[in-house]
């Protein structure tokens, strides 16, 4: 370990010699640097060195050549100022040679500038080598070789890494990036010395091309980034003409001037269809290997968009994806969400300025060409792009394409949504994103506030919900929501009058019976009149609805129950509500506990959800409504019993909590401690009994009977920690019970 660590030292004695003769560093920082070197060169030769020490050697060191190169401006700049005061050859500057001038303080270069580069070099290569060539190394290493200009480096890391990691979509994309776009010296660099390295379109073509043999039907990203390359180089070669046309067009005759003006401007201003031609063959290639992803195809259609003169282009990727997925109501939605995100991005940037624009990354394919900003192309490039608002357009194209009632339950959701965004935003008093605030201002037309703009949305969600009945499109869903956005607009008779017409008709959903009654009892509240009240809109329900159809069947009658139970204690309430019970617990044998989700498909082939009833909830709520308040009387006893004794134990409904929600065993534990409470406190005793111990024993029986179906119930779930604890209690209070009597 010693003698390779000393050898690597060795190496470096004369480029460190050449930066103290120069006086970049002095004789104690060179003793310095060589002695941390040697301490972290240790560390690199250990067994099992580290990947932290490589990359912190590597840190330290261009922390050094920072460093080096300030103390070489500084060299400089003292040595101009001599020279300026005209004091360049004094004796006392420095050591002479033969002919009377400086040795070394002042010597512009050497073997010291490129040494501590070329060392980061070697460690970065020792530390690929080392641990497999992690794609992070490689990323960092290339980006320190553009840095610093080391090109054919770069070259060979690019390589190196795609080889071990072919998979890896980013480093083919920035391989080719470096190949197409080259080095393009800054500003404070150029020269006239200074020249472009790489911008090779042959070989970024052909770093795409491997990539998308390997990675071609995953990789979204790859194909794309190689349909922007080439509309990269359909705009280079435009420019190029455009120079020479430009060139020519001044030898012309001046008579004929304006003539030749106006031609050149149309060609200008049009690209051949040939120039497009690769990027179309990019695009059919694309859909072919990813053809079920509408999003991926209206990326397309967004870089189009980042270039002049390619609306052909965009009309035909647009067909496209009409003719694939012109009935695909997920495919519509995506393009309204898509159109939505690109109003949105171009407000954000219309309202920070174009202050981010000038600097340009070139890794990736996805920056805006220069010839982008000419002054012959900017009137057809934002002609396109300031549209009155894209996505409503797309709104009203759906609903003509696909009249079903999941397009129309779409499209009303997406303009509520839009609706409500506007409202948050009012409330908050901003229309511009700032602290956390959304920016709404993308979805308001020219010369129109919040206010107009909620208008301008209510009205077209109005009109939509007549459209569809003209059209014959009618679900529950559908009518739901229609319910909803007129309660939220205050308009609670129009919705009594839609349920009410809606509900005449056969076959209907027990939940717009369910939301009639809800909407009645709303109004009743309000003190209106609803045209029916709740109970007898839920009695037309569960006499619609037929009871081989459980799942609808015991939602209604669950509904029916509460709303019987929350209109108090009567003769006539207490009958209905015993005979409804009696069918719940016909109709729920084999019907899980948990409210459930069955699908039921409309006519459009929409499947709308439906969600079970929560009997235990129902059940519990019954129980109670029959304990009385006061005191308790045979006849309660009875009836109280024969409703835990039907749950209980003359049903399959209460035997097993297995696989429930909390909610559903709380109901549960709630019921069965109503049970045990009733039993324990309130039931009245039996006067038939002859004696007090036969009276005991009764009790016991009775409460030990609850006490093994709670038991049985809770043991079911003993995965559950809730359950285990619930079962621990009734076996404590059980045991306890028994040991009590």
């Amino acid at each position: 370990m010693a003698e390779q660590v000393q050898a690597i030292l060795e190496r470096m004695v004369d480029p460190l010699r050449d930066l103290r003769d120069r006086g970049i560093f002095s004789e104690d920082e060179i003793r310095s640097i060589v002695e941390r070197r040697r301490q972290s060169e240790y560390l690199l030769q250990k067994r099992a060195a580290r990947k932290a020490d490589f990359l912190r050697y590597i840190e330290q060191e261009i922390l050094l050549e920072r460093l080096r190169k300030l103390r070489k401006q500084k060299v400089m700049q003292e040595y101009r100022e001599r020279i300026r005061k005209g004091r360049g050859n004094d004796d006392e500057d420095g050591a002479m040679n033969g002919q009377g001038n400086k040795t070394h303080a002042y010597q512009t270069s050497g073997p010291g500038d490129a040494h501590i580069v070329s060392n980061i070099h070697f460690l970065y290569q020792r530390l690929l080598k080392k641990f497999h060539y992690p794609l992070d190394v490689i990323l960092n290493y290339a980006d320190f070789a553009r840095e610093h200009k080391s090109f054919h480096v770069m070259s060979r890391v690019y390589a190196e890494g795609l080889q071990h990691h072919p998979r890896e979509e980013g480093l083919w994309i920035q391989a080719a990036s470096f190949e197409f776009f080259g080095y393009v010296a800054q500003d404070d660099e150029k020269s006239e010395s200074t020249k472009v390295v790489g911008s090779s379109v042959q070989n970024a073509r052909v770093l795409m091309q491997r990539g998308l043999r390997i990675n071609g039907k995953t990789s979204q990203e790859l194909w794309l980034q190689y349909f922007a390359l080439e509309l990269h180089y359909v705009m280079k070669l435009q420019g190029r003409k455009e120079i020479l046309e430009m060139g020519v067009s001044i030898d012309r005759n001046n008579a004929h001037e304006d003539i030749r003006e106006d031609s050149n401007d149309a060609a200008v201003t049009k690209i051949s269809n040939t120039m497009l031609l690769p990027c179309q063959i990019i695009y059919k290639n694309a859909i072919k290997s990813i053809p079920n992803s509408v999003i991926f195809r209206l990326r397309f259609v967004e870089y189009c968009r980042m270039f002049p003169n390619t609306a052909e282009l965009e009309s035909d990727i647009i067909a496209s994806i009409e003719h694939d997925f012109g009935d695909s109501v997920e495919a519509w939605v995506a393009r309204i969400s898509f159109a939505e995100e690109k109003m949105k991005a171009r407000g954000e940037k219309e309202t920070k300025g174009d202050e981010g624009e000038s600097g340009t990354k070139t890794s990736g394919f996805l920056v805006m060409p220069s010839n982008c900003e000419s002054h012959e192309q900017p009137a057809a490039k934002k002609a396109r792009l300031n549209t009155e608002d894209a996505a409503l357009a797309l709104l009203d194209q759906a609903v003509d394409a696909v009249p079903s009632s999941k397009m129309y339950l779409e499209c009303a959701r997406y303009l509520q949504s839009r609706i409500q965004r506007l409202i948050d935003s009012q409330l908050v008093g901003r229309y511009i994103q700032e602290d956390g605030t959304e920016d709404v201002s993308y979805l308001m037309l020219e010369s129109e506030n919040v206010d107009m703009a909620v208008r301008r949305h209510s009205d077209l969600l109005k009109g939509l919900y007549p459209r569809a009945d003209k059209n014959g499109v009618r679900s529950t869903s559908l009518t739901m929501d229609q319910v909803d956005f007129l309660v939220s607009d205050v308009e609670l008779e129009k919705a009594d009058k839609l349920l009410g017409h809606v509900t005449a008709k056969s076959d209907q959903n027990v939940h717009l019976f369910i939301r009639w009654a809800n909407l009645s009892r709303q109004i009743e509240e309000k003190g209106l009149v609803p045209t029916l009240p709740p109970t007898i809109i839920l009695r037309k329900g569960l006499n619609a609805t037929p009871i081989h159809n459980r799942n609808s069947y015991l939602l209604i009658s669950t509904e029916l129950m509460k709303q019987l139970i929350a209109q108090g204690h009567s003769p006539k309430v207490t009958k209905d509500l015993k005979s409804i019970f009696q069918k719940l617990l016909i109709t729920s044998n084999g019907i899980p506990m948990r409210p459930f989700v069955s699908g039921r498909s409309n006519n459009d082939g929409q499947i709308e959800d439906e969600v079970g009833p929560h009997l235990a909830e129902t059940f519990l709520a019954y129980l109670k409504y029959t304990i009385p308040c006061n005191k308790c009387s045979h006849a309660d006893n009875e009836a109280v019993r024969s409703i835990y004794n039907g749950v209980l134990f003359q049903s399959n409904f209460g035997k097993v909590g297995l696989g429930q929600t909390n909610e559903e065993t709380l109901a549960m534990k709630s019921f069965f401690d109503t049970c045990l409470h009733f039993e324990n406190k309130v039931a009245a005793a039996d006067h038939d009994l002859r004696s007090k111990k036969e009276l005991k024993k009764q009790k016991k029986q009775r409460l030990s009977r609850l006490y093994q179906a709670a038991i049985a119930f809770f043991a079911s779930g003993t995965e559950d920690s809730f359950l285990r604890s619930v079962l621990d209690s009734y076996q404590r209070e059980f045991e306890n019970m028994k040991f009590g009597f």
